[in-house]
């Protein structure tokens, strides 16, 4: 498995105690990020096997890593553990029982006997994400001393979405997060969910395919609402895009201590430990 290291310094005391580790599984390996108390990044890793790699192999890749480096039985701060391609949906919080929240995702998906359901009430938000984690997660989860969270994508890109201003939650946007084999979609329009999900690549250029295809098919308006990217994005892509879409331009973050060239990649993994 290939390292990417874009910052690596110490790990104090002071940071096993009181920082934020963020790990995000995909499905060429996984990226982790441990910040001190104040985020301020400390270690930005990115781990990636050009094949693919299984679930279980990502697991034991990040658990040998993690221990290595006293990160799971030193490690007593907060920790946010986000898993890719995991089934997930938005449920209307009206329409949501708690009885068996298995049923809003079994209907499109096949759900293995062992993954773990879960849902969310979102944040000043009337609706429920629902979504399954292999139990292989929450086996990990269950080995760090600090408080862990699971999250998924979609919860996380709802988040980094509140960043984008108050005009264009009203006017509507369209939010796009691309990673090796998987793209993230999110659309608001009125500062309502219209779209949240996510999509399979089998070829990375089929972004765009899904991209445009969820544009026509909800009449997203491509002259006046804007399209924010983030995630690994090329140029030749970007330019197809607009081509058909107006306003096309890289949803604003910043990362602390983080070139900017690598912001695009890590905004996803460094809103997972800020979301509420």
């Amino acid at each position: 498995m290939k390292v990417h290291s874009i910052i690596s310094n110490t790990i104090s005391e002071d940071i096993l105690a009181t920082g934020h580790l963020s790990i995000r599984f995909l499905p060429d390996g996984f990226t982790l990020l441990l910040e001190n108390q104040h985020y301020q990044p400390v270690i930005l890793n990115r781990f990636s096997e050009p094949s693919g790699i299984s679930i279980k192999g990502q697991v034991m890749a990040c658990e040998d890593w993690l221990s290595r480096h006293t990160l799971i039985d030193g490690f007593s701060g907060e920790v946010s553990l986000v898993v890719d391609a995991v089934p997930a949906t938005l449920v209307p919080t009206d329409l949501f029982s708690e009885e068996d929240p298995s049923i809003y995702l079994a209907p499109g998906t096949a759900l293995h006997a062992t993954d773990v359901v879960r849902y969310k009430h979102l944040k000043n938000r009337s609706a429920v994400l629902v979504f399954a984690l292999p139990a292989i997660i929450s086996l990990l989860a269950e080995k760090f001393s600090g408080q862990v969270r699971t999250l998924s994508p979609t919860e996380v890109l709802i988040s980094m979405a509140e960043q984008v201003n108050a005009a264009d939650h009203h006017r509507g946007f369209m939010l796009t997060e691309i990673q090796q084999g998987v793209l993230t979609v999110l659309i608001i329009r009125e500062d309502q969910f219209v779209l949240a999900n996510q999509f399979n690549l089998k070829k990375q250029i089929d972004h765009i395919y899904h991209s445009l295809n969820a544009i026509q098919q909800l009449s997203f308006d491509r002259e006046h609402r804007p399209l924010f990217y983030a995630g690994k994005t090329d140029s030749d892509a970007l330019n197809i895009l607009k081509k058909y879409i107006k306003d096309v331009r890289p949803m604003p973050y910043h990362i602390k201590g983080v070139d900017k060239s690598f912001i695009a990649e890590h905004m996803l993994l460094a809103e997972a430990s800020k979301c509420e």
